[in-house]
């Protein structure tokens, strides 16, 4: 077991009561990239700067979550991004498919257990947790 470590998750203002309830369930709205790192993870970041996806959304609320840094993969979420926009845009560029699955590759093999990531190692880190976060492990900023 590895050590505690506290990330943060940004969640709809509106789910906030049952996530509160239930925890934050191991699943995503987002394109998994064929990627088998990216399933049954909860999307956090090491710190709230590094959001560079919800910043300032006034309906979503920062989340503190307390976790086993053992569960934690650090990748580059840019890279996820632009293999998102090939798989998914509706004017596809050419070689778009296999544009999206070498982004995916770069993105999984890129990616570092939580223990050796560095500050700085990528512009927009986001953290892997493996599995589902428990309430009790949960709490609200601000």
């Amino acid at each position: 077991m590895g050590k505690q470590v506290v990330l943060y998750h940004k969640a709809p203002r509106v789910d906030l009561d049952e996530i509160l309830r239930v925890g934050l369930l191991s699943r995503s709205g987002f394109d998994d990239l064929d990627i088998e790192m990216r399933r049954g993870v909860v999307f956090c970041w090491h710190k709230t700067e590094d959001d560079k996806m919800w910043g300032n959304d006034p309906e979503r609320v920062y989340l503190e979550v307390t976790v086993d840094s053992e569960r934690c993969r650090v990748a580059e979420m840019d890279l996820a991004g632009v293999a998102m926009m090939y798989r998914q845009s509706l004017k596809q560029p050419p070689n778009a498919a296999q544009a999206a699955r070498l982004l995916a590759e770069v993105y999984e093999i890129t990616s570092v257990a939580l223990s050796e990531y560095v500050p700085g190692m990528f512009f927009s880190p986001e953290v892997l947790v493996a599995g589902a976060i428990e309430p009790s492990s949960i709490r609200v900023v601000g």
